[in-house]
């Protein structure tokens, strides 16, 4: 049983890990409300306590089950009190006991123990590409420790229930009780454990949790069944099911159940900029792309416009060929220059202004400008990941241009005119 579990979740958690190393960096199209999004900015809820149920079941040196016993089940209960630290980390006090039964032919061991450990929880969803809460509902959790078990153990001989004594006849094979008197209890014994816990989480709502928590906990001295032969030390699989209450006030959630952002690791530092790399190619695409233009830009022009029509110049014009709405890679690097900006200050905000030559009617020139605000926003939002909240388009058609219809004469001004305006709003 011991190395079934044991091989079992370290597969699991290798699993978990490969996932992540595998992982490439792509586009968050989270729909997250304010209230789910996780910052050091926010106050949110770390505490809560949880009380259990559920069976032990011990594996020494007298087990005679492959996994499960065939009878003499036991249960016990579970109390633990546990702190957030962060989305991806907690820890948490837990206190379990219960009764113990397990034999073969000849001999079988039977007590009671009480558990006190203290463990490091790391919650395995926090890791992926999207970290957060799966389906904002489930939690899956790895949890390392360490604690101390306090125990009673007496060996009896299976045909006949007796306690066994020691060879020399003298004393009882016993721990916690009296060697003279094996049904009178002394001072418990106590050895150390090491408990690997794995555990889902499904939150009902901002008040209680119910989860399922199952570890397997190694003893390091080899006492539990008073038998000192073996090739394992002794060890106990506990497994409960549990409610959990969050602590705290009921109109801020609770910190595990926040998602983290897209730009951060599990210890909460910077990621590289995954969009950096390709920015720099971007531009030196442009650069190149610029030094074989021939059309070139009025950029005081198109300066001054800004400024009497939108009241600020902070802005970035793309530039459309006739009746085209495709951004090419220029205005792929000044978009993702935009959005940087805009990820690094999640306050601001963008107006999307759609212009066209004038040389169709008004009705095909405002429906070419919507097309190209459109283009536009779904550079930001499908591959940037920006929210879509944070955008305004306003097609203009062939209202507001930089020359008044019918006196566009050149075809450098029929190109400024053919153009969307991305206007940013500074917190």
């Amino acid at each position: 049983m011991n190395k079934r579990l044991s091989k079992a979740l370290l597969f699991f958690t290798l699993s978990c890990y490969a996932s992540i190393i595998q992982a490439q960096f792509s586009t968050d199209h989270r729909q997250l409300e304010e209230h789910m999004r996780y910052s050091k900015e926010k106050d949110f809820n770390t505490w809560s306590v949880a009380f259990g149920y559920g069976p032990m079941i011990m594996q020494n040196d007298l087990t005679s089950y492959a996994v499960l016993p065939d009878k003499h089940w036991k249960f016990g209960p579970m109390a633990k009190v546990s702190k957030q630290i962060h989305p991806a980390w907690a820890v948490d006090f837990q206190i379990l006991t219960g009764d113990f039964h397990v034999g073969n032919e000849t001999y079988y061991n039977t007590g009671n123990l009480i558990d006190y450990s203290t463990g490091i929880i790391t919650y395995i969803n926090q890791w992926f590409t999207y970290p957060g809460p799966m389906k904002d509902k489930w939690n899956l959790f790895l949890k390392i420790g360490v604690g101390l078990s306090s125990f009673r153990t007496r060996v009896h001989y299976t045909e006949t229930g007796e306690v066994v004594m020691n060879r020399a006849g003298t004393s009882y094979l016993v721990l916690g009780y009296s060697q003279d008197d094996p049904y009178e209890k002394i001072a418990r014994a106590n050895e150390i454990v090491l408990p690997l816990s794995l555990g889902l989480q499904r939150r009902i709502n901002r008040s209680f949790d119910i989860g399922l928590e199952t570890s397997m906990r190694w003893s390091i001295e080899d006492k539990l069944d008073n038998i000192l032969l073996g090739s394992n030390n002794d060890r106990y699989w506990y497994t409960n099911i549990h409610l959990a209450y969050k602590i705290g006030k009921k109109d801020k959630r609770h910190s595990r159940w926040t998602h983290r952002g897209y730009g951060f690791n599990v210890f909460d530092k910077p990621k590289k900029d995954p969009l950096a790399a390709e920015v720099a190619e971007l531009q030196e695409q442009l650069r190149q792309y610029e030094s074989k233009r021939v059309i070139k830009v009025d950029s005081v022009k198109i300066k001054h416009h800004a400024s009497r029509i939108y009241g600020s110049n902070n802005m970035v014009s793309i530039y459309f060929d006739s009746y085209e709405s495709i951004l090419d890679t220029k205005d792929q690097v000044d978009l993702a220059t935009i959005g940087l900006y805009m990820t690094k200050n999640p306050s601001s905000t963008v107006d999307i202004y759609g212009y066209n030559d004038s040389r169709e009617t008004a009705e095909e020139n405002l429906a070419i400008s919507k097309k190209r605000c459109e283009s536009i926003l779904s550079y930001f939002v499908d591959d940037l990941g920006i929210d879509k909240a944070r955008f305004t388009l306003i097609p203009k058609g062939e209202d507001d241009l930089l020359l008044p219809k019918n006196k566009a004469k050149s075809s450098a001004i029929k190109l400024i005119n053919r153009r969307a305006d991305v206007v940013i709003f500074k917190p």
